[in-house]
């Protein structure tokens, strides 16, 4: 008999996790599995990935995009302290209204066997709702994201309403279970899925770009791919490094794939260190990969990450990946550096000293990449969707 399954997680965006959970919706086996998807935000155009639910999955959304933008308006403004009140007052209102319409689907849906909370985004309120087993998925290091004492301590009362908890390495299954020990013999480590045959589709495919960035394709470039926030991504120490490197390599280019909040702060950096003539910021590719197979090598830059992504992507094209130690994933990902070079998060030195390195032939970028080809299939989703399954089933 099919197990019934919701699926829960905040936004169909374009970013790393909902294309993950996008994913994990179209390898899933529907044979085994009756899924209903429930998102909490509706973002109208911006619901990138919507197209991309296959069509025997039911999926709902929790909030208007109405309510979405009124919270916003009080977020950009909360430095007035009765903005600050009125934000508090939506985000509050909006977790409310998040409970009462995951209620009434439940109602309509009948019994839930597991509750797939993909985002850790229902743990304000996933003790409300009647469902079977709770699993929940994190994608991200706990205090690097929470940081504050107090809110790493609440995340994890939190947790500890949920019957398994799901890593997405090795490493954030370590960190997990020291900072949260009570939680011990519910934590499992499942990798994030990825559709190799998708990438090998898209690594030449030139649809998506116009003529300027065709031309762009033919220079010699180095590529950095993710969201533009200087709160996780470390641009800083990329442009300085850039900027030491270009001494010694004036013709390389630095692309960098992406947008987000951060946007202007980057450009102003840029502009700040003379390099406007060398990092382009080239904006948002749903198909960053023709960049990507183009590009001499790739570089990852984070103060902190759940995963990255993108440092799997780069690898499987046979590119060299030069990424920060940063907690979670990187490390992990690139073998303690066996199969990537490793730098310590934040220092552009080492950076501009690795690249000059390169450059010199110090360093030989195929030794790494042949390494990486001997590992990269231990992220293939037929792997990965089996340990999903498994863990659903067993629950």
């Amino acid at each position: 008999m099919k197990k019934n399954i919701i699926i829960r997680s905040g936004s169909l965006r374009m970013g790393g996790l909902e294309r993950v959970l996008i994913e994990v919706l179209q390898t899933i086996d529907k044979e085994k599995f009756n899924i209903t998807l429930i998102i909490d935000d509706d973002c109208g155009e911006d619901n990138i990935f919507e197209k991309d639910i296959p069509q025997n999955i039911k999926y709902y959304f929790l909030k208007s995009q109405k309510l979405i933008n009124k919270t916003e308006y009080y977020k950009e403004k909360r430095k007035n302290i009765v903005y600050k009140l009125m934000y508090n007052i939506y985000m509050n209102f909006e977790t409310f209204i998040m409970c009462k319409n995951m209620k009434k689907i439940l109602k309509e849906i009948g019994k839930v066997d597991v509750l797939v909370d993909f985002d850790a985004g229902a743990s304000k309120y996933i003790d409300k709702l009647d469902v079977g087993k709770k699993i929940v998925w994190i994608h991200n290091s706990i205090p690097k994201l929470k940081k504050k004492k107090s809110k790493i301590e609440r995340f994890g009362k939190r947790l500890e309403k949920y019957d398994q908890v799901v890593a997405i390495c090795d490493e954030m299954k370590e960190e997990l279970q020291k900072i949260y020990p009570k939680l011990k013999g519910r934590i499992t480590r499942i990798y994030n899925p990825f559709n190799f045959d998708r990438i090998l589709k898209l690594k030449d495919n030139i649809d998506e770009l116009d003529e300027k960035n065709r031309e762009l394709l033919k220079n010699d470039y180095i590529i950095a791919i993710s969201r533009l926030d200087t709160v996780q991504k470390d641009y800083l120490t990329l442009i300085k490094a850039f900027k030491i490197y270009s001494e010694y390599n004036n013709s390389k280019k630095l692309y960098i794939i992406g947008d987000g909040p951060s946007k202007v702060e980057i450009e102003n950096l840029i502009k700040e260190h003379h390099m406007e003539d060398k990092i382009l910021l080239l904006g948002r590719f749903k198909n960053p990969y023709i960049w990507l197979n183009n590009s001499d090598f790739f570089i990852h830059s984070s103060k902190y990450e759940g995963f990255g992504l993108v440092l799997v992507e780069a690898a499987f094209l046979n590119k060299l990946v030069i990424s920060s130690s940063c907690p979670v994933g990187p490390t992990e990902i690139l073998e303690d550096g066996k199969s990537g070079i490793l730098f310590e998060t934040g220092n552009y030195e080492e950076l501009a000293n690795i690249l000059i390195k390169l450059e010199k032939k110090e360093l030989i970028k195929e030794l790494y990449v042949n390494n990486m080809e001997k590992s990269i299939y231990r992220f293939d989703k037929n792997y990965i969707i089996k340990d999903i399954e498994t863990l659903v089933n067993n629950i």
